[in-house]
């Protein structure tokens, strides 16, 4: 999840040479800005990209920003372009706890709170984290970041919707006041047993029948797949640069 990383600055290069196809990169955490440059374009031929750049919930998928060489002369000069088809498409493989991982679709303001998400057998009293929430990109706020990495106890309202509780407490959690829900969001399920019968990927002994599965956790795969436009011809020599930024800060509208 992208929590892992959370508030931290990180920092990859990657070096690798083309074979002038779509190729999918796999990453150690959820990258916020990808550079590829085509060190065998860093010439003055012209029509050749040196720069391609990816943004994280900005580039819209298939597209890439591109620096173009458009003078072969001794100076020569560039210009940038959106290129719209063969750029960067976004890979990532799912995670979280296995086998108890939700995606949210909803979560009202109100005393409690009620969160609607995708099919899953909860239980009452289960203990869960919501990530994924809040100002994730300085355009992009998915709504109730005040819920954001945080865990909550829950209690089942039905197959698909649960209400939030203090973990310590009990008490109940009150949204009415907090940043409406716009889009998005994970569940992670981090108490896998509350009584006999939740639902487990194995049955239970018949010998011992509260000895539970094993705690199981899949991470997150971070992958960026690289189409033809950005990658070349083949045998360019190419490195990635790769950033998480630890920190992001949304200004606003700087108006005068």
């Amino acid at each position: 999840m992208s929590d892992l990383h959370f508030g931290e600055t990180c920092t990859e290069l990657y070096k690798f040479i083309s074979a002038g196809t779509a190729h999918t990169f796999r990453f150690n955490f959820q990258p916020d800005k990808v550079v590829f440059n085509n060190l065998s374009d860093w010439t003055a031929t012209a029509g050749g990209f040196p720069v391609s750049v990816w943004w994280r919930d900005q580039t819209v998928a298939a597209h890439a920003s591109q620096q173009v060489v458009i003078d072969s002369s001794a100076g020569a000069s560039f210009n940038f372009r959106d290129q719209a088809i063969n750029g960067f498409t976004v890979a990532d493989l799912p995670g979280g706890q296995a086998t108890s991982h939700a995606t949210i679709s909803a979560i009202t303001q109100a005393d409690p709170g009620v969160v609607t998400h995708s099919a899953y057998a909860f239980q009452t009293n289960q203990i869960v984290r919501l990530t994924d929430l809040g100002q994730v990109t300085p355009v992009l706020n998915r709504g109730m970041g005040a819920l954001n990495n945080n865990r909550y106890r829950l209690t089942v309202l039905s197959p698909t919707t649960f209400s939030l509780k203090d973990v310590i407490t009990g008490e109940p959690i009150d949204t009415t006041a907090m940043t409406a829900y716009v889009s998005g969001g994970i569940i992670t399920l981090e108490t896998h047993v509350i009584s006999l019968n939740n639902p487990q990927v194995l049955p239970y002994s018949n010998i011992n029948p509260y000895h539970p599965n094993p705690y199981q956790y899949d991470p997150v795969t971070y992958q960026l797949t690289a189409g033809t436009a950005v990658m070349g011809s083949d045998g360019d020599v190419f490195n990635i640069e790769v950033y998480k930024f630890g920190q992001v800060i949304d200004l606003g509208d700087l108006l005068t």
